[in-house]
């Protein structure tokens, strides 16, 4: 038991340091995306022709500042709950304890990433549909669609990670009680 616990130890400290270069990876995104964003707002559609990741809002700038506002909002809310998401993983790593891994505030943050997960599919979704819809009436848009997810896979992991933090309530539960039988 005690050679099972110092192994997964060990590969909770890599995971932590990994979630760390996740999380400082998109914090830069989320920032740069924001930055560009704003940019594009105080200036004219040739600010917004190569913002980060060589995403060109310049013809949605062009069509109005609605959306050009709906799509840009989008980017950088999305991308801040994704930032978001990776600081809750980070916390999970670093407060996680092998022997007792179940803890109120552990479970919080799994059902967390489990309702991030779940609006940031919902966002995913209506940005796709929002951008085809564009689409349809003439623009071209298509290096904005590659910057929205389709939504399901957020969706799937949603739904992965409600049924995890339903365990962890459970398990938490059980703890509890054992805890109060000893």
């Amino acid at each position: 038991m005690k050679q099972k616990v110092t192994s997964a130890s060990k590969i909770i400290r890599l995971m932590n340091m990994l979630f760390w270069i996740v999380f400082i990876g998109l914090c830069i995104k989320t920032g740069t995306i924001l930055f560009s964003f704003i940019i594009g707002l105080l200036g004219n559609s040739i600010k917004t022709e190569n913002l980060y990741l060589e995403l060109n809002l310049s013809e949605l700038y062009n069509l109005g500042l609605f959306h050009y506002l709906n799509i840009g909002l989008i980017l950088v809310i999305v991308s801040g709950l994704k930032t978001y998401m990776a600081y809750l993983a980070v916390k999970i790593s670093m407060k996680i304890n092998l022997l007792h891994p179940f803890s109120r505030n552990n479970s919080k943050w799994i059902a967390q990433i489990s309702h991030l997960a779940l609006i940031i599919s919902i966002l995913q979704i209506c940005a796709q549909s929002y951008s085809k819809a564009l689409i349809k009436q003439g623009l071209s848009l298509s290096n904005i669609s590659g910057h929205f997810d389709y939504g399901g896979e957020f969706l799937f992991l949603a739904g992965i990670i409600f049924i995890i933090a339903q365990v962890f309530k459970r398990g938490l539960e059980i703890q509890s009680e054992n805890e109060l039988t000893i």
